[in-house]
């Protein structure tokens, strides 16, 4: 080995060696002997801190992956859990293939939603049980819908609204006849 080659370190209190740099290296970044290790060689005048001779790489914490993916998990949870219910009953109201009582029930909301009020009304319906929905074969339905409509100054009032609907069966979708709020009775 040519003496430019082979290290001696100081470790507690003893001269060991020869090493390599390769080896030096390994036994820094394996916690084998310190960042105050020092080292000597042939030619050198002191002992010079290993740091001097191997570049210290910087230890991966071993926590930083689990870490950044529980925080991705909590900010999707968290958006999902605000516009998860309102992307559901949007893809329902606008997603209704079928010639049932559920789907002309889920059209009309959207047809209030889209027709009898503005965009500064908030409508909240109330579920398919209170609603009456009546199919009229082969290619109709008339849905009353039940809910309270909500205006841009938070003030809320019952409302009750007729929806008439026509289905067509080749292109597998409802279309909006007429949309009207009536009168609600107690």
């Amino acid at each position: 080995m040519n003496s430019l080659e082979v290290f001696y370190l100081h470790i507690q209190g003893e001269q060991r060696g020869p090493y390599t740099i390769p080896q030096i290296d390994h036994m820094l970044h394996s916690g084998i002997i310190s960042e105050d290790t020092l080292y000597w060689r042939e030619g050198l005048d002191q002992w010079q801190p290993v740091t001097s001779l191997v570049i210290r790489r910087k230890r991966k914490n071993p926590w930083i992956k689990p870490a950044i993916a529980l925080a991705v998990l909590l900010a999707l949870s968290s958006i999902a859990r605000v516009f998860g219910p309102i992307t559901m009953t949007g893809w329902r109201e606008t997603n209704q293939h079928d010639f049932t009582r559920t789907a002309a029930y889920w059209r009309a909301r959207d047809t209030v939603r889209q027709q009898t009020h503005s965009d500064s009304t908030l409508v909240e319906f109330h579920d398919l049980a209170q609603a009456h929905v009546e199919l009229q074969p082969p290619d109709s339905a008339l849905v009353l819908l039940r809910g309270q409509a909500i205006d841009s100054r938070g003030t809320a009032r019952d409302a009750m609204w007729r929806v008439r609907l026509k289905f067509d069966p080749h292109a597998r979708e409802w279309t909006a006849i007429a949309a009207q709020e009536i009168a609600t009775t107690p």
